[in-house]
C-alpha cells in the first residue's frame, strides 16, 4: 500500500512541480526578453519556445528526471518515509536543477517587422535572416513514436527558405498547450511582411520604369511642324 502511495503521490507531485517549474521559467524567460529581444533594436512581434513537454527533444531529459525525483522525494516526505527535512530539501534542489537545466538549454523564436530571428541554448549565438532575404515559410507538423499508435504526440518547427533556395529549420516545439498555434500565428505574421516588402519591390520597380520612360520621353528633341505626318485634313 506504501508504494501504491509512494508512486501516485510522486506522479502527482512531479506533474505539479512541472507545471511550477514552467510558471517559473515563463517569468524568467519574459524578463529576459523584455530586456534582451531577440529582434534586437526591434521588438519582437512574435515568439514561440520549445516547451518542456516537446516529445522526443533528448535535451530536456534531464529536466524530466530530475523533476521526477524532486515528485519521489515530496511523496516520500508525505508518506513518512526517512526524514522530511533532507527529502523536502533534496526535492528543492532537484526543482531548482530542473529550472536551471531547462533555461540552459532554451531554445525559441521570434520575428519582428523585419528579423526572423532564432537561439539554439545558451551554448550557441544567436542568429537572424531578413524578411526581405525569405522566399516560403513552411509550418512543419512532425509525429513521433511508433505508427501502429492511435495517437501520437507532435513537434511542430518552422522551415523557411531563403531566396536562394536554401532551407533552415528552426527549434522544435510540442505541439500542445497552444504551442502549435503561436507557431502558425508567427508563420502568418512573417507570411504577411514578405507580402508587404513585395509589394514595396512591385512599387519600386514600377516608379523606376515610370522614371526612365519620363527620362527617354524628356529627352527627346521636340518634333518640328514640317516633319510631322501630313493626315490630310
Amino acid at each position: 500500500m506504501n508504494l501504491v502511495a509512494l508512486i501516485t503521490g510522486a506522479a502527482v507531485a512531479a506533474a505539479t512541480a512541472a507545471a511550477i517549474e514552467q510558471l517559473a521559467a515563463a517569468a524568467l524567460r519574459a524578463l529576459w526578453l523584455s530586456a534582451r529581444p531577440l529582434s534586437g533594436e526591434h521588438s519582437d512581434s512574435r515568439l514561440y519556445h520549445r516547451q518542456l513537454f516537446s516529445p522526443g527533444e533528448s535535451q530536456l531529459w534531464p529536466a524530466w528526471v530530475l523533476l521526477v525525483c524532486a515528485g519521489l522525494a515530496i511523496a516520500a516526505a508525505w508518506t513518512g518515509l526517512g526524514g522530511a527535512g533532507w527529502l523536502w530539501a533534496a526535492a528543492g534542489l532537484c526543482w531548482l536543477l530542473a529550472l536551471a537545466w531547462d533555461l540552459w538549454v532554451w531554445e525559441r523564436v521570434a520575428a519582428s517587422v523585419k528579423f526572423v530571428s532564432w537561439r539554439r541554448g545558451w551554448r550557441r549565438g544567436q542568429r537572424r535572416l531578413a524578411v526581405s532575404d525569405l522566399r516560403e515559410v513552411h509550418v512543419i507538423e512532425k509525429p513521433v513514436g511508433p505508427e501502429w499508435l492511435p495517437w501520437r504526440p507532435q513537434l511542430v518547427y518552422l522551415a523557411l527558405v531563403q531566396r536562394d533556395g536554401k532551407a533552415i529549420k528552426l527549434p522544435r516545439t510540442g505541439s500542445l498547450f497552444g504551442a502549435a498555434g503561436r507557431v502558425e500565428e508567427l508563420a502568418n505574421f512573417v507570411r504577411m511582411q514578405m507580402d508587404q516588402v513585395n509589394e514595396t519591390r512591385k512599387r519600386i520597380a514600377a516608379e523606376k520604369r515610370r522614371g526612365a520612360r519620363d527620362a527617354m520621353l524628356q529627352g527627346l528633341p521636340p518634333v518640328h511642324p514640317s516633319n510631322r505626318p501630313q493626315t490630310g485634313l
